[in-house]
């Protein structure tokens, strides 16, 4: 474990037995979350795996109709996201595909999936104490897998927020590599009023772990590059949420109830005090 960054915290683990097995405890990990700080968790998940999930992407989305409606939440589909959020007014420019149904898929590419989404899975139930499946459940949280690619020449997702519950920990787990296939375009965050950036310091198959709460955003990709969605270049990220689609959504204010309690609790006495 080592801080390579004020409150970026980067945690050596091992990926054994299809099981991302961090060097300290999933507990530990959870408490450098809440405190809060930025966790990468370097997955050692092979870079081959990462990178099939991409191709497997593409090829599904090549014979899959982009969706035009409102998302329905119990089915496949991949859309290009040009709007501003009406709740939180993010704006946001960039290509998602959502799996809800992923167990739908046809075995060998569900299995694909699986091999990412599983540990990803395995990972956040041991982090947050549940023991959650995949599948569709109206009317309670579930999972919602996304792989999400962020083009060159201007691709972004504003500053937005979520509510803590019932996720707990936002987890991002880098398919590519910055340096390589991707110049710019990382996730920001804020913590107690300082600015934390992880581009750069996330590699491929490292994943990010971060307060569900915690304002982020995702910085432009550079103009310096044409945009184009066909073009497969740029950032591309594996996302596990796990939330009810018809529950609470966030507030438009931003959510600063962490920061307001660590406050609180350095203005009350202590019982030795008492």
């Amino acid at each position: 474990m080592k801080e390579v960054a004020k409150y970026l915290i980067k945690v050596d683990a091992e990926f054994k037995d299809g099981r991302i097995v961090p060097e300290i405890p999933y507990e530990e990990v959870m408490r450098l979350v809440n405190e809060p700080n930025i966790v990468l968790i370097k997955t050692g998940i092979p870079e081959n795996t990462l990178r099939t999930i991409i191709d497997t992407t593409r090829a599904w989305a090549a014979e899959t109709p982009l969706a035009e409606g409102p998302d329905t939440f119990d089915n496949n589909q991949h859309k290009q996201r040009l709007h501003i959020a009406k709740i939180q007014k993010a704006p946001q420019l960039f290509h998602d595909h959502t799996f809800d149904a992923m167990l739908d898929l046809d075995e060998p590419m569900k299995q694909t999936f699986l091999s990412v989404f599983d540990p990803m899975r395995q990972f956040w139930n041991s982090l947050t104490g549940n023991n959650e499946e995949y599948g569709i459940r109206k009317g309670e949280p579930y999972f919602h897998p996304q792989v999400t690619h962020y083009p060159l020449g201007g691709s972004f997702f504003g500053r937005h927020w979520h509510p803590l519950n019932p996720q707990k920990v936002g987890m991002i787990l880098a398919l590519n590599q910055y340096g390589k296939d991707y110049h710019s375009g990382g996730t920001g965050y804020v913590i107690n009023d300082h600015i934390v950036e992880t581009e750069g310091f996330q590699d491929i198959g490292d994943m990010t772990l971060f307060r569900y709460d915690l304002p982020h955003w995702v910085s432009p990709s550079s103009f310096a590059d044409r945009f184009s969605w066909e073009d497969p270049a740029g950032r591309w990220v594996a996302i596990l949420p796990f939330y009810n689609p018809w529950g609470t959504p966030a507030d438009k204010d931003e959510p600063q109830g962490w920061k307001t309690q660590i406050q609180a609790a350095k203005n009350t006495p202590s019982e030795a005090a008492v």
